[in-house]
């Protein structure tokens, strides 16, 4: 099952880099133009439903939503590795972060849904603030499970799996950092 998640993954990120989704637009593009992983942003948000037609603030809510949806499914196999490795503590934790980072994210969610011209820019820069410490999540479970000396092939899988999200994640807060440059909804 973890490898076959993997493959699909793998295969999604192929896709997503290698312009498997043609259309796009401008709104998206800028959105993404100072993500990290700017070819998978603009082919993940453009294939996101309504993304074509957003503007910059329902595409940091797309975003966000993206990562949220990612989330769930990275944070049920974490669960599920814990279960067939009850020994390992480092998945405890894991595990915690990744309800955290879900947490969060529906958190951000949220916030960028109320934003107006009155309370832009505190709402932003809270998302930015959440979405920044989200991002390093993923990498704390890795550095833990390493740290616990567990099999490598567990590593790799927890990576595997988490990979996508964290590129996602690290999307979003491009896109939302594009929004706070722009300064208005």
């Amino acid at each position: 099952m973890a490898s076959y998640r993997s493959g699909l993954l793998c295969a999604i990120m192929f896709l997503a880099i290698h312009g498997g989704w043609a259309q796009t637009s401008d709104t998206i593009s800028n959105a993404c133009s100072n993500a990290l992983y700017t070819h998978f942003c603009v082919s993940s948000l453009s294939k996101a439903s309504g993304a074509l037609e957003a503007d910059l603030t329902q595409l940091s809510v797309i975003a966000v939503r993206l990562s949220s949806e990612v989330a769930k499914p990275v944070s049920r196999f974490i669960e599920k590795l814990k279960k067939r490795n009850p020994n390992v503590s480092a998945l405890e934790d894991c595990s915690d972060l990744l309800k955290d980072t879900r947490e969060q994210l529906h958190d951000s969610q949220s916030e960028l849904k109320q934003l107006s011209n009155v309370n832009f820019m505190e709402y932003v820069e809270d998302v930015l603030t959440r979405l920044s410490g989200v991002e390093t999540n993923q990498d704390t479970c890795l550095s833990g499970l390493k740290e616990s000396n567990v099999p490598a092939t567990l590593v790799s899988s927890v990576k595997d799996n988490t990979d996508s999200l964290t590129m996602l994640i690290s999307d979003a807060l491009a896109v939302v950092s594009t929004l706070r440059q722009q300064g208005h909804i």
